[in-house]
């Protein structure tokens, strides 16, 4: 196999090369050699009759697809492409889209994620900085990488994990004020029950937490639940993407974006149905093909997310493309001729005072249904007339709104360690649900 970061080592000479800019040429080498790893060690991809030398990276487009299915069905190791006993770290997939599919690593696969994810954080943190990790552990990368970032920024760290018997969201929210920590890392659901925590105790997010900046990651975060997170806390709102097979695929910048992590990946967006690749800008889903992975390379690998994506200049000077991480593309709702993802309606029911800011959403092509808690003290018949008149005319399809008791809903999303997989109540829909 060629070496992917032409001999680099040591950790000086592994950062040196991720900070090398790629010409084209270098960026097609890297690719090939990328492919050829893929053919020649992968059980998976040794068996694919279409992988060969591409002569530009548009060629990519010409091999095909590997799908979240196919990994599920080579569970756990039939992606490996290196000995087992080089691996160094493990990882699992929640399931939460069903079925489970395994992620390993190399130690330079995993030092390349760590320094990359190292050199965007180092704009937002620094030596000063108390984090309070509240992510994943177990089987998981995310936890582990954040605190090797950590340390390589001279961050303290406390590691309080999910929602479990050692930390519940109860001392998760003590913490943050005891220990005045600066940075909160967790999903955006999380962010919002601890606000609604603290407003429950009598805390004041603002005058009482030293609390100025989030990372949101494990589930989309739009526009509006960002705006919505920032005004609650009073803190700066940054997102960051990855997943189980490929570690961090999108990064934080210092000024709120989202970049594509273009140095360990060659990215395309497709239209969802037909497969065609989109032109730069587009909204799709995420495809990604590895450059620099050794445990497991992936081709043309469909994420099954949805991005929207932004190639203008941004004013951090990263030049890597922007995205907004949409959700997955399973939850596009509404009929044909006008789909939707669930995650737009943020803008109508975030902006509702009359409703608290989580809830549920299902829908099909006719209809969509919507679990939510009415606030305390509102008028739920005229908040229900005008959610629903506003959400009709955007989404051009019959909704219902169905209120649900608080307690009994904070309750489910207290009880999961990944809070944003509670199922919401019985309803006459069985399609495409998930919690906001």
């Amino acid at each position: 196999m060629r070496d992917l970061y032409n001999g680099a080592t040591s950790p000086q000479q592994l950062l040196a090369a991720l900070l090398e800019p790629q010409a084209p040429g270098e960026r097609l080498a890297r690719l090939n050699a990328s492919v050829a790893h893929a053919a020649g060690a992968s059980p998976f991809y040794r068996r694919w009759p279409t992988l060969h030398a591409l002569d530009s990276l548009e060629d990519l487009a010409s091999l095909g697809f590997t799908r979240k299915e196919d990994l599920r069905a080579e569970y756990p190791y039939g992606l490996l492409a290196v000995a087992p006993e080089t691996l160094t770290r493990y990882a699992e997939s929640t399931g939460t889209t069903g079925g489970v599919n395994a992620g390993f690593v190399t130690a330079r696969d995993w030092k390349t994620n760590n320094f990359c994810v190292a050199l965007a954080w180092a704009g937002l943190l620094g030596e000063h900085d108390i984090v309070a990790v509240a992510v994943p552990y177990e089987l998981s990368y995310v936890g582990a990488d954040i605190d090797r970032v950590a340390e390589l920024l001279g961050v303290s760290v406390l590691a309080v994990g999910t929602n479990n018997k050692l930390c519940p969201w109860t001392r998760l929210l003590a913490l943050l004020r005891s220990h005045k920590v600066t940075t909160l890392v967790c999903a955006p659901i999380r962010a919002l029950r601890l606000a609604a925590m603290a407003a429950e105790q009598g805390i004041d997010l603002q005058r009482d937490l030293a609390v100025r900046r989030i990372v949101c990651m494990g589930e989309a975060l739009s526009p509006a639940r960002k705006a919505r997170i920032e005004r609650l806390w009073g803190a700066s709102v940054y997102n960051h993407y990855g997943m189980t097979e490929a570690m961090s695929v999108a990064l934080p910048c210092p000024q709120g974006q989202l970049h594509l992590a273009e140095q360990r990946f060659v990215f395309e967006v497709i239209d969802p149905d037909s497969a065609a690749v989109l032109a730069p800008g587009s909204t799709g889903e995420l495809v990604l093909t590895t450059l620099a992975q050794e445990a497991m390379p992936l081709v043309r690998y469909r994420s099954g997310d949805l991005v929207k994506t932004d190639t203008s200049p941004c004013a951090c000077g990263n030049p890597h493309t922007r995205i907004v991480h949409l959700g997955r593309v399973q939850d596009l709702i509404g009929a044909p001729a006008r789909r939707f993802h669930i995650s737009e309606l943020d803008d109508i029911l975030l902006a509702e005072p009359g409703i608290e800011p989580i809830y549920s959403v299902q829908g099909d092509a006719s209809h969509v249904a919507i679990h939510l808690i009415p606030a305390e003290g509102g008028h739920w018949h005229d908040t229900r007339a005008r959610l629903t008149a506003a959400l009709e005319r955007y989404c051009g399809i019959p909704v219902e709104l169905v209120p649900i008791d608080r307690q009994e809903w904070y309750q489910r999303i207290d009880n999961r360690s990944k809070p944003g997989t509670v199922p919401a109540p019985a309803s006459p829909l069985s399609t495409k649900e998930t919690m906001q």
